[in-house]
């Protein structure tokens, strides 16, 4: 089954306002095994709206408009509709929804104005879907193969809708084919460099269908099939095994798992814990660590040491090293994180220490320059420093991102015992320490 999105509204056709409603949507389509092939914003223009109707709903089997059903002159969606559904006839009032939107403004005590009448007017083809969340119902209904649903703007009120009307109505369909995905996450490999380690998956006309995408520096493998849900559930699970195979150790998780929460599943497991020294990310791995439930099993907190007597009286690098080194440098890397590791008490320490601009760089120390620490506490040896150093590129926060989230992938690296391995961006040091 194939879908369209039709989003409606000059605030997202004029790029005022991000569209998160088509993307929602899609990713809710394709989870029911509906691909969605088309989407398109239209403008509050009543013939453009139509002539998109028309024509979207000739290639597919299912279309869902959002936007365009408030009380305003601007609202023009079911006008639109009714020029597609019931040409040349007027917009019917649905009694049941006049009925609703006098008890949604009594409720309030609030009078009903004028205006939101024509909310509870529709093509006399199509149904209303109550909103519970909202005063402008949506519609739903068929053009010849195709069925359409309307659905109000804003998310709060849309998500729901979808979920109680536009499910039900779509799963009577016949069909027990689904479509089934599994994504695999990796950082420190560029993308191309990932592509070439699984390109006998990506080829193309194969089952499954696998291809990569990156996103704040983060690679993504997407794995997709369409078939019998047992059979296909093990050729996706065998495909992700094979491209983890192919990416470690630098693919860390599936789904939803971000690089912080594979760190700390790692830390909790095994009865491990890990503190943070930061300066140019200013917090930005302690903030990921913060943001997850649970994290205080394994982070014990970090400190942000942004001017040179922070580093010195909070984490004790030595003033003499801050003057002959410079705050960003190995030598400061590391005595950040042995600080860290030490005040802290943790088993696992990691410290940043760079130049995220737009200004601040030198010849010999530019704009992207950035040091990680990593110190370490084993039980059989002497706590361990080392550090690595990087040439980031991108702005100021593209900088401290791919800073943090290389501290928290060389985290997991020494957590894991792997050793050898160097990250993208990753350069040599300049004296070896």
């Amino acid at each position: 089954m194939q879908a369209a999105i039709l989003s409606i509204g000059d605030e997202l056709a004029l790029g005022e306002r991000l569209n998160t409603n088509s993307q929602w949507l899609a990713e809710a389509l394709a989870a029911r095994s509906i691909i969605t092939v088309e989407h398109r914003t239209v403008a509050d223009d009543r013939q453009l709206i139509a002539e998109a109707i028309t024509q979207m709903a000739q290639r597919i089997n299912v279309l869902i408009i959002t936007g365009g059903l408030g009380p305003t002159a601007d609202d023009l969606t079911r006008h639109a509709l009714a020029d597609v559904m019931t040409p040349g006839e007027e917009l019917v009032l649905d009694e049941t929804e006049r009925a609703r939107l006098d008890d949604w403004f009594a409720k309030r005590d609030r009078r009903m104005p004028e205006a939101n009448l024509i909310q509870a007017m529709r093509p006399h083809t199509m149904h209303c879907l109550s909103n519970p969340h909202g005063t402008a119902p949506g519609l739903a209904g068929r053009l010849d193969d195709t069925q359409i649903f309307a659905l109000p703007g804003p998310p709060r009120e849309m998500h729901p809708m979808f979920q109680d009307h536009v499910l039900p109505e779509l799963e009577q369909r016949d069909g027990h084919d689904v479509l089934r995905a599994i994504t695999v996450h990796e950082y420190g490999l560029g993308e191309s460099d990932a592509a070439e380690r699984i390109a006998t998956l990506m080829e193309r006309g194969r089952q499954p269908q696998v291809g990569t995408t990156a996103s704040a520096s983060v690679v993504t493998a997407r794995i997709r099939a369409f078939g019998a849900v047992d059979s296909i559930e093990l050729l996706l699970r065998a495909d992700a095994a094979a491209v983890e195979r192919a990416w470690q150790p630098f693919a860390f998780g599936r789904g939803d798992v971000t690089l912080a929460q594979a760190l700390l599943g790692e830390l909790i497991s095994r009865g491990r814990t890990i503190a943070t020294a930061e300066s140019c990310t200013g917090g930005w791995v302690g903030k990921n660590f913060v943001d997850l439930p649970g994290s205080s099993a394994a982070y014990l907190g970090g400190w942000v040491t942004y001017s040179n007597e922070m580093k010195r009286d909070c984490l004790g690098v030595p003033e003499s090293w801050l003057e002959s080194y410079g705050a960003v440098s190995a030598e400061v890397a590391r005595a950040m994180a042995q600080g860290a590791l030490e005040r802290a008490a943790s088993d696992l320490a990691v410290s940043i220490s760079g130049i995220a601009g737009p200004d601040g760089g030198t010849p010999e120390k530019p704009v992207g320059l950035v040091y990680i620490g990593i110190a370490q506490r084993t039980s059989d040896a002497a706590p361990t420093a080392r550090a690595h150093r990087f040439e980031f590129h991108g702005d100021r926060t593209a900088i401290r991102d791919r800073a943090g989230k290389a501290a928290m992938q060389l985290a997991r690296f020494a957590l894991l015992g792997i050793e050898g391995e160097r990250l993208l961006w990753e350069t040599d040091l300049e004296v070896p320490a």
